[in-house]
């Protein structure tokens, strides 16, 4: 079940084609989603209170989100006003989500953030910073998002228009976040990689 989750949260911002630039955010999935998995609950030792604050907020943001995907905008300036809601959306949620948490359960969330979603987190300015990417290669990492992002679209459509299944969907952006991810890595120095590596902090406890 988790793995279909994190097909999707590496997504959230790749659902439209990029038709114009749309300023990055730190957190490129969902912090309200990641935050309702069990495993990351149990993790982060969130209380009673905290678990149903997040389920709230969680269930908000799932009914946005429908409402600016269901259905997909089809013009390109459909897709650029979309595009432009769903990041400011995901940016009032994530900040919400992230409000309920304490001091030591936020800085062990963005190592277990970067756990789920790997060499995907390159694509956030925080960890660009931390792990010193440099101009070239921050237009390197730029082109594979945009890339990614019109992937996501083409797939998107596929399954609107009946012509793929949900689990099918889910499996080919697993796919293709997975590729992404190992060129991503490509991109890094060793020293880069190791810095990488070393945001995601201690292993979850099983």
């Amino acid at each position: 079940m988790w793995r279909a989750v994190l097909s999707l949260l590496a997504c959230v911002f790749l659902a439209f084609p990029a038709t114009a630039a749309i300023a990055p955010t730190d957190h490129i999935g969902s912090v309200p989603i990641l935050l309702g998995l069990d495993k990351v609950r149990r993790e982060l030792k969130l209380d009673a209170l905290q678990k149903a604050v997040l389920d709230s907020i969680r269930s908000e943001y799932k009914a946005a989100v429908r409402k600016l995907t269901h259905p997909m905008p089809v013009t390109p300036a459909e897709r650029l006003a979309a595009e432009k809601k769903l990041v400011a959306l995901n940016e009032r949620f994530n900040q919400r989500a992230l409000s309920v948490l304490n001091d030591s359960q936020r800085k062990r969330f963005l190592e277990i953030e970067h756990r789920f979603l790997g060499a995907s987190m390159l694509y956030s300015p925080r960890v660009q910073r931390q792990v010193g990417i440099t101009p070239s290669q921050q237009q390197q990492i730029l082109r594979m998002l945009e890339a990614e992002k019109a992937y996501v679209a083409k797939i998107n459509r596929q399954f609107e228009a009946g012509k793929i299944s949900y689990q099918d969907r889910l499996e080919l952006l697993r796919a293709k976040r997975i590729a992404q991810g190992r060129q991503l890595l490509r991109f890094l120095t060793p020293e880069q990689r190791d810095a990488l590596s070393q945001l995601g902090g201690a292993p979850l406890s099983q």
